[in-house]
């Protein structure tokens, strides 16, 4: 087995094996069992249309993964130097790409055992509406992205920085600020500033798609734009955890 997938084992194994990892994912568990609780059981929610209930999910499933995504990747190399096992690593005859690409597909794994988990939830929430299928399908090809983009993002400041506190502070911040459509009003939303946000923002990318694709059943060619977005974005995330992990901080 060569060494990236050595690594990528390992962090399947440090997810669903480790005390630590179960509980990220017993949280998200958490997180998407109140949330569909709200939405049935609460009046007012209840009575609100099939479509919307869906989309709200989705955005709430993606903003949930990427919260994971970067508490895993702010702990990728910083976590790997306050545990003192980086510089074996290291020396060891890995190299510093395949040590990434491992770790790379060690959150790949994390995301693709949250989108199984987000499943029931969506299904329970819109089962016997509209989109439903819609609904899982753009999940998965605009949620993964955004997802792993957050997830490299905080790879890279925490192979720049080595601290994970400091890591998961500055990946915290940024998604906060990305994920803001999911509590400002559609009022704020469609005003200048926040219609040029949409334009550079993922996260409002995906929403925007959701939104378009489960309420308005929008076709796939409308969502393209979008798409490169999300995509354009993980690219850039992934070439800075790159440069970073070439020269990950010792001390």
């Amino acid at each position: 087995m060569n060494p990236t997938s050595l690594i990528a084992q390992k962090e399947r194994a440090a997810l669903l094996q480790n005390q630590r990892g179960l509980v990220w994912l017993l949280a998200f568990s958490g997180v998407l069992s109140a949330f569909a609780l709200l939405l049935i059981s609460n009046q007012e929610l209840s009575l609100l249309d099939n479509a919307q209930v869906v989309y709200m999910m989705t955005g709430t499933v993606t903003a949930a993964g990427a919260v994971i995504a970067v508490i895993l990747g702010a702990d990728a190399f910083a976590g790997e130097r306050e545990r003192g096992t980086l510089v074996p690593l290291l020396t060891a005859p890995i190299t510093a790409k395949q040590l990434l690409m491992g770790k790379a597909l060690g959150l790949l794994n994390a995301w693709g055992v949250m989108y199984l988990l987000a499943l029931p939830y969506l299904w329970a929430v819109g089962a016997g509406g509209q989109n439903l299928l819609q609904a899982m399908f753009y999940l998965a090809l605009f949620g993964t992205p955004v997802v792993l983009g957050f997830g490299y993002l905080a790879m890279a400041l925490s192979a720049r920085s080595g601290s994970v506190m400091m890591s998961l502070l500055t990946g915290l911040i940024v998604l906060l600020f990305s994920a803001s459509p999911l509590l400002i009003g559609p009022g704020l939303r469609n005003s200048a500033i926040g219609k040029a946000l949409d334009w550079v923002n993922p996260f409002s990318g995906a929403l925007n798609t959701f939104d378009a694709v489960i309420i308005d059943s929008d076709p796939f060619s409308g969502q393209i734009s979008r798409l490169l977005l999300v995509l354009i974005w993980l690219l850039l995330m992934f070439l800075a955890a790159r440069a970073t992990a070439r020269h990950p901080t010792f001390r």
